[in-house]
């Protein structure tokens, strides 16, 4: 009997993959991937775009009736994300899209900040003269900022920013890098893009794609520190702003 038309078949699909001009298509599982790893793949997606929003309840059975595949492979996907802490386990109800404090956001972007700055120092030696795709990935974000799609303007930031960190060829420093996919793409991550001048923060990334394309290792490090940076001072900012808001004036 032939599979339903929008049926899954693990060993046709392939996983998202930047095209030529630092595009992202919708996460397609590849052959060797399995139908676990694609729907966990597919949430951390639709949670990243804003699909699945926090407080969002993650129906089983709403997932095995959209596939058409069987509940084991999606309640095991529900459960590696409930231990990663993107869902939160509901009584009797599922998960549901854990909201990220700001708190938390701060402290993944410190350490994302710290991890990139070495990610660049690491690169730079490897990616000396063939930054092309990095460069067109850069201009992309450019691009994106400029039309104030914002969303567009996440998918290219995270090509651009794991290219570099998976050109160090460290591969700790990939894995820790990846851990903190969900919590760095919040609201609060888009507040910043809001707040600011998204083409200013854009076009930041030219002079890092330009530096590691010379080869020059500590500029391409400093570039990256102070690119990494502002959004930290921001969120400080902004908890500070939040902190003050919820003191009570004192009476006269």
């Amino acid at each position: 009997m032939p599979a339903p038309a929008n049926a899954i078949v693990p060993a046709t699909v392939t996983r998202a993959a930047p095209d030529s001009l630092g595009g992202v298509a919708r996460p397609k599982a590849p052959p060797v991937q399995s139908l676990r790893e694609f729907i966990r793949d597919t949430l951390l997606d639709r949670i990243a775009r804003g699909e699945l929003p926090p407080g969002q309840r993650v129906v089983e059975f709403t997932l095995v009736k959209e596939f058409s595949i069987s509940a084991t492979p999606v309640r095991e996907a529900i459960r590696e994300l409930v231990a990663m802490g993107v869902l939160e386990a509901q009584n009797n109800k599922g998960a549901s899209v854990r909201e990220v404090r700001l708190d938390e956001t701060t402290e993944a972007f410190e350490v994302r900040a710290a991890l990139e700055t070495l990610a660049a120092r690491q690169a730079a030696p490897k990616l000396e003269g063939c930054c092309a795709n990095l460069r067109r990935t850069a201009e992309a974000i450019v691009e994106a900022a400029e039309r104030r799609d914002l969303a567009a303007f996440q998918e290219h930031n995270q090509i651009f920013h794991r290219t570099i960190v998976e050109a160090a060829g460290n591969t700790v420093l990939l894995k820790t890098w990846d851990s903190l996919f969900f919590q760095v793409r919040t609201r609060w991550t888009m507040e910043y893009l809001k707040t600011f001048d998204p083409v200013a923060i854009a076009r930041e990334h030219l002079p890092i794609a330009d530096a590691l394309g010379s080869g020059e290792a500590e500029l391409a490090a400093t570039l990256m520190a102070s690119h990494s940076c502002h959004v930290v001072e921001f969120l400080k900012t902004e908890a500070a702003r939040r902190k003050a808001a919820t003191v009570p004036s004192a009476k006269p």
